[in-house]
């Protein structure tokens, strides 16, 4: 018993480390974008980006706002160069997070439903990795009805870059 709650803290804390190297990482992406970076600078920044894998990873394009450090900087990287850096980031990440999510394949994950899509016949819901409106979707297949809010047992079936498909299963989370 006490192996299963430290593989829950295990879990809490991998999760919680996610989410601090995301937002670390985010804004050091968004700075991929700011004035004066260099590309030798963005090249470092993909490099970087490649070689941690991150599971997940936003990328956004700088946008000066009046009264930040940033907003005077001079030169100003034009918005066709932050479109050109944002994408090739984003096609970087969405390998490893295919590759990632493939990895989930077989796995048994509790999930919370959060609605049904009845021209699909299938149920949407998140699973602790995933932030509402943020992440990807777990597509949840299942023969019974189900309510939003259910918290249910889904062992994935299917990966695609950030969404997963699963069937309903009695298995415990794994």
């Amino acid at each position: 018993m006490k192996s299963r709650g430290l593989r829950n803290i295990v879990i809490e804390l991998t999760s919680l480390l996610d989410v601090v190297m995301i937002l670390i990482f985010a804004v050091m992406i968004n700075y991929s974008n700011v004035t004066a970076q260099t590309e030798e600078d963005y090249k470092e920044t993909y490099r970087f980006v490649n070689e941690m894998e991150f599971d997940r990873l936003g990328v956004f394009e700088y946008s000066p706002e009046e009264n930040t450090p940033a907003y005077d900087l001079k030169p100003q990287i034009s918005d066709e160069e932050k479109k050109r850096r944002r994408d090739e980031l984003y096609e970087l990440q969405q390998a490893v997070s295919f590759e990632t999510s493939q990895e989930l394949i077989g796995r048994t994950f509790e999930v919370l439903i959060d609605g049904y899509m009845p021209d699909d016949d299938v149920y949407v819901g998140r699973t602790y990795r995933d932030a509402p409106d943020i992440d990807g979707m777990v597509f949840v297949y299942s023969d019974r009805e189900l309510m939003t809010g259910d918290m249910v047992s889904v062992t994935i079936t299917d990966a695609k870059e950030y969404d997963l498909e699963g069937k309903l299963t009695d298995e415990p989370a794994q």
